[in-house]
């Protein structure tokens, strides 16, 4: 199989794991409020691109849990208080709920031979979180093998900022950026972020949200492995 690229940077949340629907269904159930918990899957993305069109600042969740609480169905009159309390638990710990798919994508990847990195807006502790719930770790271990994992709480500043793609290229080592292909679930911190360092970019939008045909789309991990070489058109 010829690919248009020898590595693969992956963001986490959205593309690995979303934040766990049971906890977030408690923290609902304890507003007394009411919810459509069928609707917390695509409401991820749709609150991720109300992230893209404010052009939120890295790891601030306000117009994230806005939108959610919105798509979900949560009552104008309780979001408030709703918005409250999930904001103060929406950490790293919370985000792991696998995405449908991911663990078989992730898989098929390594089954071709993709090199792997990892690209994360977080608060340094994304590494130890992935490696305990055996998705993957630098070097051997209970989850997949990768190459670096790039960590926004680490590195000192989020995507889209270059130094976190710079720091994910420097652990790839000897590879052109345009030969890494950078899957992520936000526009603005992950598809234009890394075109803009020079990396291939497509969108991880498994409900066909983002209406744009200015950049790629895919529905999940392995369909990066039918992917044409791909950027910003």
């Amino acid at each position: 199989m010829a690919l248009g690229f020898d590595a693969v940077s992956l963001d986490v949340g959205g593309v690995l794991v979303v934040p766990d629907h049971g906890f977030l269904a408690r923290v609902l159930d304890r507003c007394g409020t009411t919810y459509d918990r069928a609707a917390f899957g695509v409401g991820h993305y749709r609150a991720m691109a109300a992230v893209d069109r404010a052009a939120s600042e890295p790891e601030d969740f306000t117009d994230y849990l806005d939108a959610f609480l919105e798509v979900v169905g949560v009552p104008e009159a309780d979001r408030p208080q709703a918005h409250a309390d999930l904001a103060e638990h929406l950490a790293t710990p919370v985000w792991c709920q696998p995405v449908p798919g991911a663990r078989a994508g992730l898989a098929a990847l390594v089954d071709a031979g993709v090199r792997l990195a990892v690209t994360s807006n977080s608060d340094g502790t994304i590494a130890d979180h992935l490696r305990r719930h055996e998705w993957l770790q630098v070097g051997p271990g209970p989850g997949v093998e990768v190459e670096v994992v790039t960590d926004s709480g680490v590195v000192g500043v989020g995507k889209p900022d270059p130094a976190m793609y710079e720091a994910t290229l420097t652990g790839l080592g000897d590879l052109e950026p345009a030969r890494v292909l950078h899957v992520g679930d936000s526009v603005v911190y992950d598809v234009d972020g890394a075109a803009a360092c020079g990396l291939q970019s497509v969108h991880m939008d498994p409900y066909g949200v983002c209406p744009s045909s200015e950049h790629p789309h895919v529905r999940s991990l392995a369909e990066l492995l039918t992917l044409e070489p791909v950027g910003r058109r």
